[in-house]
Protein backbone atom coordinates (compact mmCIF):
# COMPACT_ATOMS: atom_id res chain seq x y z
CA UNK A 1 0.00 0.00 0.00
CA UNK A 2 1.44 3.47 -1.00
CA UNK A 3 0.23 6.73 0.27
CA UNK A 4 1.53 9.94 1.50
CA UNK A 5 4.89 10.54 3.64
CA UNK A 6 4.39 13.02 6.58
CA UNK A 7 6.86 16.00 7.18
CA UNK A 8 9.28 14.43 9.49
CA UNK A 9 10.02 10.74 10.39
CA UNK A 10 10.41 8.94 13.71
CA UNK A 11 14.58 8.99 13.42
CA UNK A 12 14.69 12.45 13.07
CA UNK A 13 15.89 13.61 10.37
CA UNK A 14 14.83 16.21 7.69
CA UNK A 15 11.39 16.11 6.15
CA UNK A 16 10.58 13.57 3.67
CA UNK A 17 8.28 16.02 1.51
CA UNK A 18 4.28 15.77 1.53
CA UNK A 19 4.41 14.30 -1.77
CA UNK A 20 6.50 11.41 -0.92
CA UNK A 21 5.10 8.41 -1.55
CA UNK A 22 5.83 5.31 1.62
CA UNK A 23 5.17 1.47 0.79
CA UNK A 24 3.97 -0.08 3.54
CA UNK A 25 5.36 -3.12 4.73
CA UNK A 26 3.38 -6.30 6.26
CA UNK A 27 3.05 -6.54 9.80
CA UNK A 28 5.89 -8.28 10.93
CA UNK A 29 5.78 -11.27 13.13
CA UNK A 30 6.62 -11.57 16.65
CA UNK A 31 6.15 -14.86 18.21
CA UNK A 32 7.17 -17.73 16.62
CA UNK A 33 9.88 -19.09 14.43
CA UNK A 34 13.36 -20.85 15.13
CA UNK A 35 14.63 -21.31 18.55
CA UNK A 36 17.23 -18.69 19.55
CA UNK A 37 20.03 -21.37 20.72
CA UNK A 38 19.29 -23.26 16.96
CA UNK A 39 19.74 -20.14 15.06
CA UNK A 40 22.58 -19.37 16.85
CA UNK A 41 24.51 -22.29 16.21
CA UNK A 42 23.50 -22.56 12.12
CA UNK A 43 24.71 -18.50 11.71
CA UNK A 44 27.24 -18.33 9.17
CA UNK A 45 28.06 -15.80 6.78
CA UNK A 46 26.74 -16.43 3.21
CA UNK A 47 27.84 -15.11 -0.28
CA UNK A 48 26.27 -17.19 -2.42
CA UNK A 49 22.18 -16.97 -3.04
CA UNK A 50 18.93 -18.72 -4.72
CA UNK A 51 17.17 -16.92 -7.90
CA UNK A 52 13.90 -17.44 -6.08
CA UNK A 53 12.43 -13.65 -5.10
CA UNK A 54 12.63 -12.54 -1.62
CA UNK A 55 8.70 -11.81 -0.37
CA UNK A 56 7.73 -8.75 0.85
CA UNK A 57 6.99 -10.21 4.16
CA UNK A 58 10.70 -11.37 4.66
CA UNK A 59 12.14 -8.07 3.97
CA UNK A 60 9.51 -6.91 6.28
CA UNK A 61 10.60 -9.04 8.93
CA UNK A 62 14.49 -9.16 8.32
CA UNK A 63 14.04 -4.78 8.47
CA UNK A 64 11.88 -5.14 11.52
CA UNK A 65 14.42 -7.07 13.25
CA UNK A 66 17.25 -4.42 12.85
CA UNK A 67 14.68 -1.37 12.99
CA UNK A 68 11.78 -2.05 13.78
CA UNK A 69 9.86 -0.16 17.10
CA UNK A 70 9.00 -2.19 19.71
CA UNK A 71 8.10 0.36 22.63
CA UNK A 72 8.75 3.79 23.78
CA UNK A 73 10.13 5.42 26.94
CA UNK A 74 9.11 8.57 27.38
CA UNK A 75 9.56 10.45 23.90
CA UNK A 76 12.28 8.30 22.38
CA UNK A 77 10.71 4.76 20.41
CA UNK A 78 12.83 1.83 21.66
CA UNK A 79 14.35 -0.23 18.53
CA UNK A 80 14.90 -3.70 18.21
CA UNK A 81 18.21 -3.27 18.40
CA UNK A 82 20.18 -1.58 21.19
CA UNK A 83 21.79 1.60 21.17
CA UNK A 84 23.82 3.80 23.22
CA UNK A 85 21.09 6.03 25.11
CA UNK A 86 18.70 5.05 22.93
CA UNK A 87 20.07 7.41 20.62
CA UNK A 88 19.50 5.43 17.04
CA UNK A 89 21.86 7.16 14.76
CA UNK A 90 21.87 3.74 12.12
CA UNK A 91 19.72 4.21 9.37
CA UNK A 92 18.89 1.71 6.94
CA UNK A 93 18.65 2.23 3.24
CA UNK A 94 17.60 -0.93 0.72
CA UNK A 95 19.26 -2.04 -2.77
CA UNK A 96 16.47 -4.26 -3.97
CA UNK A 97 17.66 -6.35 -6.89
CA UNK A 98 14.75 -9.11 -7.20
CA UNK A 99 12.24 -8.65 -4.43
CA UNK A 100 7.91 -9.88 -5.22
CA UNK A 101 5.84 -6.67 -5.79
CA UNK A 102 8.98 -4.48 -5.42
CA UNK A 103 10.37 -2.52 -8.61
CA UNK A 104 14.67 -2.52 -8.28
CA UNK A 105 16.18 0.59 -6.97
CA UNK A 106 17.00 2.24 -3.83
CA UNK A 107 14.64 2.59 -0.71
CA UNK A 108 15.04 4.38 2.39
CA UNK A 109 13.38 3.15 5.55
CA UNK A 110 10.90 5.28 7.53
CA UNK A 111 10.96 3.35 11.27
CA UNK A 112 7.84 5.33 12.24
CA UNK A 113 5.51 4.15 9.42
CA UNK A 114 7.19 0.75 8.84
CA UNK A 115 7.55 1.20 5.17
CA UNK A 116 9.67 2.01 2.39
CA UNK A 117 10.37 5.29 0.10
CA UNK A 118 11.84 4.79 -2.87
CA UNK A 119 14.67 7.30 -3.30
CA UNK A 120 15.25 6.33 -7.48
CA UNK A 121 14.12 3.22 -9.50
CA UNK A 122 16.98 1.19 -11.52
CA UNK A 123 19.86 -1.53 -11.04
CA UNK A 124 21.11 0.20 -8.39
CA UNK A 125 22.80 -2.86 -6.85
CA UNK A 126 25.45 -3.11 -10.02
CA UNK A 127 26.58 0.27 -8.31
CA UNK A 128 26.19 -0.99 -5.04
CA UNK A 129 28.92 -3.75 -6.36
CA UNK A 130 31.14 -1.64 -7.85
CA UNK A 131 31.65 0.74 -4.54
CA UNK A 132 32.06 -2.26 -2.47
CA UNK A 133 34.85 -2.58 -4.23
CA UNK A 134 33.83 -5.30 -6.95
CA UNK A 135 31.85 -7.68 -4.17
CA UNK A 136 29.54 -9.17 -6.17
CA UNK A 137 26.92 -10.10 -3.99
CA UNK A 138 25.50 -7.02 -3.77
CA UNK A 139 23.35 -7.36 -6.78
CA UNK A 140 23.27 -10.96 -6.50
CA UNK A 141 21.23 -10.99 -3.48
CA UNK A 142 17.76 -10.33 -3.34
CA UNK A 143 18.66 -7.09 -1.05
CA UNK A 144 21.84 -5.20 0.13
CA UNK A 145 21.39 -3.15 3.45
CA UNK A 146 23.28 -0.31 3.05
CA UNK A 147 23.76 1.08 6.59
CA UNK A 148 24.39 4.52 7.44
CA UNK A 149 25.07 6.58 11.03
CA UNK A 150 23.78 10.20 11.02
CA UNK A 151 26.33 10.95 13.92
CA UNK A 152 24.85 14.18 15.46
CA UNK A 153 22.14 12.14 16.98
CA UNK A 154 24.75 10.28 19.11
CA UNK A 155 28.21 12.56 19.35
CA UNK A 156 25.60 15.55 20.23
CA UNK A 157 24.89 13.54 23.57
CA UNK A 158 28.32 11.72 24.40
CA UNK A 159 30.40 14.07 22.56
CA UNK A 160 33.80 12.44 20.98
CA UNK A 161 33.06 9.46 22.53
CA UNK A 162 30.10 8.47 20.63
CA UNK A 163 31.56 7.83 17.47
CA UNK A 164 32.75 4.81 19.57
CA UNK A 165 29.61 4.07 20.77
CA UNK A 166 28.26 4.76 16.88
CA UNK A 167 30.34 1.65 15.43
CA UNK A 168 28.97 -0.55 18.31
CA UNK A 169 25.38 0.02 17.89
CA UNK A 170 26.54 -0.50 13.83
CA UNK A 171 27.45 -4.03 15.30
CA UNK A 172 24.61 -4.69 17.01
CA UNK A 173 22.09 -4.14 13.80
CA UNK A 174 24.40 -6.28 11.84
CA UNK A 175 24.29 -9.07 14.41
CA UNK A 176 20.53 -9.00 14.39
CA UNK A 177 20.18 -9.07 10.68
CA UNK A 178 22.74 -12.31 10.78
CA UNK A 179 20.07 -13.86 12.77
CA UNK A 180 17.30 -13.00 11.56
CA UNK A 181 18.28 -14.36 8.16
CA UNK A 182 19.16 -17.29 9.63
CA UNK A 183 15.75 -17.80 10.89
CA UNK A 184 14.26 -16.91 7.73
CA UNK A 185 16.31 -19.64 5.95
CA UNK A 186 17.91 -16.98 4.32
CA UNK A 187 21.64 -16.39 3.60
CA UNK A 188 23.48 -13.53 4.80
CA UNK A 189 26.98 -11.52 4.56
CA UNK A 190 27.97 -8.36 5.96
CA UNK A 191 29.65 -5.67 4.37
CA UNK A 192 32.65 -3.63 5.85
CA UNK A 193 34.63 -3.10 2.70
CA UNK A 194 33.55 -0.54 0.50
CA UNK A 195 34.90 2.90 -0.96
CA UNK A 196 33.06 5.33 1.41
CA UNK A 197 32.71 8.52 -0.65
CA UNK A 198 31.45 5.88 -3.80
CA UNK A 199 28.70 4.54 -1.17
CA UNK A 200 27.69 8.19 0.14
CA UNK A 201 27.41 9.31 -3.14
CA UNK A 202 24.89 6.05 -3.84
CA UNK A 203 22.87 7.07 -1.52
CA UNK A 204 23.28 10.63 -1.92
CA UNK A 205 24.45 11.84 1.49
CA UNK A 206 27.04 13.96 2.37
CA UNK A 207 29.84 11.59 4.67
CA UNK A 208 30.30 14.30 7.20
CA UNK A 209 26.81 14.34 9.01
CA UNK A 210 25.45 11.32 7.51
CA UNK A 211 28.47 8.36 6.08
CA UNK A 212 27.81 4.83 5.27
CA UNK A 213 29.31 2.25 8.19
CA UNK A 214 28.57 -0.91 6.90
CA UNK A 215 26.06 -3.00 4.77
CA UNK A 216 24.65 -6.85 4.21
CA UNK A 217 23.43 -8.46 1.41
CA UNK A 218 21.08 -11.54 1.96
CA UNK A 219 18.74 -13.77 0.28
CA UNK A 220 17.34 -17.04 -0.69
CA UNK A 221 19.62 -20.19 0.15
CA UNK A 222 20.71 -22.24 -2.54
Amino acid sequence: MRRGAGTEDEAGRGGLGAGAALIELPEPMAEGGLPLWQVLAARRSVRHYGDKPMTLATLSQLIWSTHGITGRVGQRNLQNAPSAGACYPIDVYVVVNNVKALEPGLYRYVPGDHALMLMRAGDVGSEAAKAALGQSMCRAASVTFLWTAVLPRTTGRYGERGQRYVFLDAGHVGQNMYLAATALGCGCCTIGAFDDAAMNRLIGIDGTVETTVYGASVGPME
